[in-house]
């Protein structure tokens, strides 16, 4: 095993940011070669291009360059050990994620429940088990072979805004641990059960957030439902009254005091 290990990393928001922190402090082995930022939060992406003190030349913005055919063809010219990508919102072309032998994903779902968009939403609807998962980048959206995962329960008094912090820690915590025995092959990738795969698309979530008033819905569904489009001050789920939305988002709390 080589001494230095040469990494494409694609960041995207917090997690994206303290991987690249972890990544500078483990400079001696691990070294980010190229820098990928999707734009989508320019002082994040320029905390993350800071954290890794990384040459201007070798940091690219947007989705767009990693698709051009000159680019791709430099990029496979690199010789990356790795690619990691971290909350990275578009799919690798399959030209890209074979440029390099070790590849690893971040997704906020125990896959292979719930592939895809808003994991942590649907958990909270349908009840499905919630967790994080690292794993190989092959073709189709969070399909690759997982190298580690753990579960992590929602509570009673969660929100999306709860689960969705909550996950990331974990997601964060979990690479740290396992990144050593990723890059040095001290484990086996397991190959996922497609038997037991979910996949929920994007747009899915918008036919969430319409409560009928003229509909019969469980106490449970319905606390679920608004737990589920309560996200931190902001509340997606709405009924419609005289033509008019009107928004509602939950509290919840284990004593009848509120903060």
């Amino acid at each position: 095993m080589k001494n230095q290990f040469k990494i494409a990393l694609f960041a995207n928001h917090y997690p994206g940011l303290q991987i690249a922190r972890y990544l500078a402090a483990n400079h001696a082995t691990d070294t980010v070669a190229a820098l990928y930022l999707s734009g989508e939060q320019a002082d994040n992406d320029r905390a993350i291009a800071e954290a890794l003190n990384i040459a201007s030349d070798r940091v690219f913005v947007g989705r767009g360059v990693i698709k051009d055919a000159e680019h791709i063809q430099w990029f496979r010219a690199q010789d990356f050990d790795a690619i990691i990508c971290v909350y990275w919102p578009w799919l690798l072309d399959k030209e890209a994620f074979t440029a390099a032998p070790i590849t690893v994903n971040f997704h906020p779902a125990l896959l292979p429940i719930n592939r895809g968009w808003f994991p942590h939403v649907h958990s909270l609807i349908d009840g499905s088990k919630t967790g994080v998962t690292l794993h190989k980048i092959e073709d189709g959206a969070d399909t690759g072979s997982i190298w580690a995962q753990k579960e992590v329960p929602i509570a009673p008094t969660d929100t999306a805004k709860d689960i969705y912090d909550r996950l990331q820690q974990e997601i964060i915590a979990l690479f740290q641990q396992k990144w050593d025995d990723i890059k040095h092959g001290r484990i086996a990738p397991a190959v996922q059960n497609e038997a037991g795969a979910v996949y929920h698309g994007k747009k899915e979530i918008e036919g969430l957030d319409r409560i009928d008033l003229d509909r019969d819905y469980s106490a449970r569904e319905l606390i679920n439902r608004m737990r589920a489009r309560t996200f931190g001050n902001r509340g997606f789920a709405y009924y419609e009254e005289n033509g008019e939305k009107i928004y509602v988002k939950i509290s919840l709390s284990r004593s009848n005091k509120f903060d």
